[in-house]
Parts: structure tokens; sequence; C-alpha cells
């Protein structure tokens, strides 16, 4: 979809649709109030027949303009109540997305968003929005192509310089969102880890990215047997990726050090030998969701340039069982040394992390500085969905800091947290008689469990773990989310990123 801003007033804006915000308990804004008097009244006074609460957030009322105005339609949405003198920006991003649904419902190939004088962050989240709500993945799909909404306006947007680049970071962001999406909704044949290096070094070189594949040969070399024998029961070989961002031509502002993102992209997960039940199998090729998130932000930096050094790394396997497949009962050495009992073959995220947490901790293919803190994404635990629901991920770390950061980020990005502890006492059932540590606990707080078990590989560097196997794919769409991928941690890494940038 094609989108941009334009100064005309929304009641002068020629589109299919024009979809304007209504905040509840607020007085009603100049575009409506200009809308309502261009139709004689009939706009305001029909919204408030069909719905008792026509600002509730998520209530769209549709007016037909009879050629009254250069709209045909207009879709008054409602967006609840206002922080303050504004809306928050996932506000805006909501109402972006339904209006790309109110316009795809109405048929209408072109759509004008009204922002009025809300500012650049509007410009940007209502933007983000409507570009995420109209994702569609139809490359597989032998019927005609769904119906698409073409263009985007956003209306009464004054030119300036900060809705400008307001605009441009929200196609970029979004854009690498709907990157990350693809692979997540591609199917396991086809997304392989052979695949996502592939992936990776087009990026490096169509976005200036420094890349390097590990293949099973090189991780034999560097000591990697956690993510060797994971992906020993495949005929898909497993990879470790790393993408490097070093901003004007290497230099780096003083003291922002380099930081490090690790992705879990286990392709496709059958649970090995311990082989999960099919309805839970269905699903599992969205297992490098986090993986996937990673490569997306690491392509979103890229474009926007902060002056910080960022290395992406994504532990890509597929976890298959044939007679060459890692059994219960057997001890792995991982990249740091430490070795590890494998009681449950279906227990693999963390194991495939090991190794990448342990290289990425140890400067990774630079050998030059280790990161100064290191955030990792997995679809990691299905415990996480009990403890926490469909619509917030987990987060634990070693460093509160860190994690308040990726907190206060989420709730920008409309992508919220909720922090679980790291039990010390819980660390005595990772022990194993015969090895460092046991790949499962006893049963109970597997998401916990599963956090202290990726601390033990990060070399005692500040680190935070993101949980995000309840929020990383949906079944039932939301405002600016289709059904399928999320692309779930794109934006608040991106964000994330930007703020270290500008701390530093």
């Amino acid at each position: 979809m094609d989108i941009k801003r334009v100064s005309e007033p929304a009641e002068r804006v020629r589109a299919d649709l024009l979809a304007v915000p209504l905040v509840a308990g607020a007085p009603t804004s100049r575009e409506i109030s200009a809308l309502d008097a261009a139709t004689g009244g009939r706009l305001l006074r029909e919204v408030r027949r069909r719905s008792a609460d026509p600002a509730k957030q998520g209530t769209v009322s549709v007016y037909q303009t009879h050629g009254e105005m250069r709209a045909d339609l207009i879709a008054v949405i409602g967006v609840g109540r206002a922080d303050g003198q504004t809306l928050p920006p996932d506000a805006w991003r909501r109402f972006g997305g339904q209006a790309v649904e109110a316009a795809r419902s109405a048929r209408a190939k072109t759509l004008a968003i009204s922002v009025g004088a809300a500012g650049g962050a509007a410009v940007g989240a209502a933007a983000e929005g409507a570009l995420l709500a109209a994702y569609q993945m139809n490359g597989f799909k032998s019927s005609r192509t769904p119906f698409q909404v073409e263009r985007c306006l956003l209306a009464g947007v004054a030119s300036s310089r900060e809705a400008q680049r307001a605009l441009e970071r929200a196609q970029v962001v979004a854009e690498a969102t709907c990157f990350a999406r693809d692979l997540i909704n591609g199917p396991a044949e086809t997304i392989t880890p052979d695949h996502l290096g592939r992936v990776a070094k087009r990026l490096g070189r169509e976005h200036g990215l420094k890349v390097r594949v590990l293949e099973p040969a090189d991780m034999r070399r560097l000591g990697m047997g956690a993510i060797l024998a994971v992906g020993r029961g495949s005929r898909n070989e497993p990879r470790v990726i790393e993408l490097i961002h070093r901003p004007n031509g290497g230099r780096v502002r003083a003291g922002a050090g380099p930081v490090a993102l690790v992705g879990k992209g286990i392709t496709f997960d059958s649970g090995g030998l311990s082989l999960k039940p099919p309805g839970s199998m269905e699903i599992q090729k969205r297992d490098m969701s986090g993986g996937a998130a990673v490569l997306g932000a690491m392509r979103a930096i890229a474009q926007l340039r902060p002056a910080i050094e960022v290395r992406g790394y994504i532990a890509a396997a597929e976890n298959m069982p044939d007679g060459r497949a890692y059994r219960p009962g057997d001890v792995l050495r991982t990249f740091t040394g430490k070795t590890v009992e494998v009681l449950n073959t279906d227990a693999e995220g963390r194991l495939v992390l090991a190794d990448a947490l342990g290289w990425a901790a140890s400067g990774g293919s630079t050998r030059q500085s280790k990161p100064r803190w290191i955030v990792d994404l997995a679809t990691l635990t299905g415990a996480v969905t009990t403890a926490l629901g469909r619509s917030v991920a987990g987060i634990m770390g070693s460093d509160e800091a860190l994690v308040r950061r990726l907190i206060e980020v989420g709730k920008e990005t409309g992508e919220p947290m909720w922090e679980l502890p790291l039990v010390e006492d819980y660390m005595s059932a990772l022990e194993s008689p015969i090895a460092d540590l046991k790949n499962t606990g006893d049963g109970t707080a597997g998401t916990i469990f599963g956090g202290l078990f990726l601390r033990e590989f990060v070399g005692g560097l500040p680190w935070a773990h993101l949980d995000i196997a309840a929020v990383a794919y949906t079944d039932k769409p939301r405002p600016y989310v289709p059904r399928g991928a999320v692309g779930w941690g794109v934006r608040t890494l991106v964000a994330l990123i930007e703020k270290e940038a500008s701390r530093a």
C-alpha cells in the first residue's frame, strides 16, 4: 500500500473512504466539526443513532456522503479516552489499522486518514498501524488475490521535517515487521536454516550489514555441541547467523559500546524424539519467530542508522526425529564449555540459544569487544501462555534497568511485557548428577526455569530474555495485526536501539 501525507484538511481530500477519530470525553475535534457541518449535521446525528458509545475504542460507524463531499464514505472510529491532552501512540496505531480494515470492508481503494494537528508522533503511529494492517500473505494462494487498499493519504498534516521523518520511520519499521511476518508464515519446507542464512546475506548486501553464517563445520570447530545436536536429526543442517550494524563507517559515539540481539530460530519443531502430539505440531513453523524478529529488526536498524553498533544473532535449526537425532540422556557440551544433560528433546530452544548466547557474549566473530548488554527473544515455553495469556510477553533478566527499559519501550510500541522473577532457589532443580545442568526443571514454573537456564550462558553480562511464545502468532485478528504471524518484537527492538543510541 502506497502511503503519503497531504496538508489539505480532511474535508477537502478526495478519497473512496475518509477515516476520522472520535475521542471519548473530549470536545468534538475541528475535523469532525467541519465534516459534520459539510453534511448539514447529519454525520454526528447518524453516528450517535447507530451507537450508544461511538467514541468507545474500536467502534466504527460508516456514513455515505451521497456526493456531499469529496470522500464517498466517512468512517468515524472511536479511539477511547486521551491521555491528558493527547492520544497515546497505540491509540493512533489502532486507529490507523481500523481505518484500513474499514476501507477493505467497503472495497475502497483510496483511503484518507485524518490526523489533523496531532504532531509527528501521531503521524508515525497512524501510518505504522495502517501499513501493518494492510499486510497480506498471498504467495501460496491459487485463487484471485483478496481486495487490497492501494493508497493511503494522511490528511491535514502540515509540512514539517518532524512529520516527514515520522512517516519515513513508520514505513521502515512496518516493512521490517511484515518482512518478519513473511518468514514466520512461510512453510517450513521453504524457511529452512539455510534459507535464513541466505536471507541474512541478502540483507547484508542490500543494507550494508556485515554478515557471517556459521555452517556445521564452523560450529564443530567452535565447540557448539548443543545446536549441532538439536539439528542432527534433520536433513536441513543448522546455522548460526551473525549480522552487524556499524554506523557512520564504523564511527560510534563515545560510550556507546556494542549491544547484542539474539533470536531463537527453530524453523520447525517436531519435539524430536520427545515427539509433540499432532495438535501441537501444526503451528511449529512459527518456532523461529524470535529469529525472524531479530532479522527484521536488523533490517530496520540498517536503514535507520542509529549511532550504535548492533549485533544480531540467530540460532537456526530444525528439530526432527530420525536415527541420528539426539536422545534423552545425552550430554551435550556447549560453546561456553558447560555441559547439559538432555531430559527432554522438546526443550530444544534453550539449547540452541545456549550456544548463540555464549557466542554473542564472547564478542562473536569480531573477537574485539563484548556487548554491553544482550536481549534474546524466543518462543520458549508453553507455560508463559498459562501465566500471562495471549496478549502479554514474559520478560526476565539479570539487569533490572535493562528489563525496565524494555517494559517502557513495549508500552510505547504496543507490545506489552510482564516481568517474571528469576527465583534463585529454583536453580537446584536444574542440577544434574552427570553434567553441569539439565535442560528441564521440576515440571513447574517452566518459563522461569527457561530463563534461569539461559542466564548461565551470558557470561555475567547484563541480559534480558523475552518469552514470546504466547504473542508471536494469533488466530484472532486485532487492529493492525492480521491473523497469523505478528512479527512481535521487531518494533520494540528497533525503538530500544534508537533510545540506546540517544542515551549514549
